[in-house]
């Protein structure tokens, strides 16, 4: 009876059948650049400040370069630790990658895949080559050629060592030539998307100013600082943020959009049964008109070391009900804490156990509260406080046209004053929501001067209708100044029959009416001999 063998198809399975995506490519190797930072800082080999991550693409070459400045790999184990599949010395509870296959995922989508890199105080530059053409070949399932996955990666590799290195530098770079168009990976501004929303970077202080300063000291004063890791973009080295802002719009309609401010941030923290911390987490307070538009920041985001976990609809299950409409209308991120907190190898979740469990039951609770507080609570008010402001806004046009003379026949007396008893019953409902909402505390101080005005206009407005109806019930035909001396009784009495039948026949549509009138008047404002 022959040995086990571990055939070459994990190979495959390990590449291209571990990600959906094949932009999580550029999340596993920025995760491990992540982890060599933290070890230079940790050996004093460079500063927090002077760590940076470089991703170039060159769309016309098809090829994509990412290098990190952290502690690289010494030339003595350059073959021993890049060969190793399913094997990594990394500590868990502090390191980001720790199985031993995240750099295998650019196999998947290239000719050729390089790992270049070299240890501070070293003269060699060590470069390791995947021949990733030779890979498909021998995965086809005709090729009997191998069949144990490690001599497959082995016949596939190929190593070579430089003495031409400076001993300051130290590095790791990959470099993806080849890359097929089909991939998306050398399409620039989806990359940069990606990474914004998925990468361990920063807020962009300038667009989401204060938000970012509050959660940034919320986080430090916990001792739980966010991991932000300086990555660059492209020839011209830009920076890349998360992709929050100060405004985002609300609604899936070009015409029925709203624009929604970030008011304030509210913060969440919760420890397991075993005392350790659980998660720490922030929202953004929003008008919570509707549901978030923009993708990039639509949702409750889950991170673990500021990596994104998942996507923007995995915290939806955290939803007692409605979980995709409801996540969608909020803006923020939870952190995960504890050790026991592990990603999953797809990292679109994490592993199921215990103090996984009890992550799900308290962020279940909180997400109930969110929903019954803000989704249903602040929505509801945000949106009569909106209807409020429209309906004060209806009234001062309709008065203007009292003002004016908008009544030139009995029809158009009744039709505004059926519009003022519509504004009246209309308000009173709007009203009654707004106060109930301001009661309940469901408002943050910040909007505490907005609402108290709006509210006094409506009290203005209300006192007003009483003589709006009067001066309604009062007003003579305004047709009776519309033309000039010089026309007869006769004429003038022609003219307000001519209006009255216009009125009649556009009582559906006033402002037609209004239109033909002002047409007649300026038609007859002088009468021709």
């Amino acid at each position: 009876m022959g040995e086990p063998v571990a055939g070459k198809f994990l190979l495959e399975i390990l590449t291209r059948g571990m990600y959906s995506n094949p932009m999580h490519v550029y999340r596993e190797y920025i995760q491990n650049s992540t982890d060599a930072i933290d070890k230079a800082v940790k050996m004093g080999i460079i500063s927090k400040s002077e760590a940076v991550i470089h991703i170039q693409i060159d769309s016309a070459k098809r090829e994509i370069t990412i290098r990190d400045n952290g502690c690289g790999i010494c030339a003595g184990k350059v073959n021993e630790i890049l060969l190793s599949i399913g094997h990594s010395n990394k500590d868990v509870s502090i390191e980001r990658g720790f199985r031993g296959i995240g750099r295998l995922a650019g196999l998947a989508y290239a000719e050729t895949v390089q790992f270049i890199t070299s240890a501070n105080g070293e003269l060699t530059k060590s470069i390791m080559t995947c021949d990733c053409k030779k890979m498909q070949q021998l995965l086809q399932k005709t090729n009997t050629e191998i069949v144990d996955v490690m001599e497959t990666f082995k016949a596939i590799s190929s190593f070579e060592n430089l003495k031409t290195e400076n001993k300051t530098e130290h590095y790791f770079e990959v470099r993806m030539l080849g890359v097929p168009l089909s991939s998306g990976l050398l399409d620039e501004s989806k990359v940069w998307k990606y990474l914004s929303e998925t990468a361990p970077v920063d807020f962009n202080s300038q667009q989401f100013s204060l938000p970012a300063q509050k959660i940034r000291d919320y986080f430090e004063a916990k001792a739980y600082p966010i991991a932000c890791y300086k990555i660059l973009r492209g020839s011209r080295k830009l920076p890349i943020y998360k992709p929050y802002s100060n405004t985002l719009s609300t609604g899936k309609q070009i015409k029925t959009k709203n624009t929604d401010h970030v008011r304030n941030v509210e913060f969440v923290y919760a420890k397991a049964s075993d005392g350790q911390p659980l998660y720490i987490g922030w929202l953004a307070l929003t008008d919570f008109s509707g549901m978030i538009s923009d993708e990039a920041i639509q949702g409750i985001r889950l991170r673990k070391g500021n990596i994104l976990v998942g996507d923007n609809t995995t915290f939806a299950k955290y939803f007692p009900s409605e979980g995709h409409s409801a996540n969608r209308m909020f803006v923020g991120e939870i952190h995960a804490l504890h050790i026991d907190l592990v990603p999953n190898s797809q990292r679109d979740d994490f592993e199921p156990n215990a103090i996984y469990s009890e992550f799900r039951e308290s962020l279940g609770k909180w997400a109930g509260e969110l929903n019954k507080k803000y989704r249903r609570g602040m929505s509801e008010a945000t949106s009569a406080l909106r209807r409020l402001e429209q309906l004060n806004t209806t009234q001062k046009e309709l008065e203007d046209k009292i003002n004016s003379g908008a009544i030139t026949s009995d029809e158009r007396r009744e039709q505004i004053a059926e519009q003022l008893r519509t504004i009246v019953k209309k308000r009173e409902g709007e009203e009654k929501i707004v106060r109930r909402a301001q009661e309940r505390g469901t408002f943050d101080v910040d909007r505490k001067e907005t609402i108290e005005k709006i509210l006094q206009q409506t009290e203005t407005a209300a006192k007003k209708i009483t003589s709006l109806n009067k001066k309604v019930v009062d007003a003579d035909y305004a047709t009776k100044n519309d033309l000039p001396s010089s026309y007869s009784r006769e004429e003038r009495k022609l003219y307000q029959r001519i209006i009255k039948v216009i009125d009649s026949f556009f009582i559906e549509n006033p402002q037609m009416a209004e239109k033909l009138r002002d047409t007649i008047k300026k038609e007859l404002s002088v009468k021709k001999k």
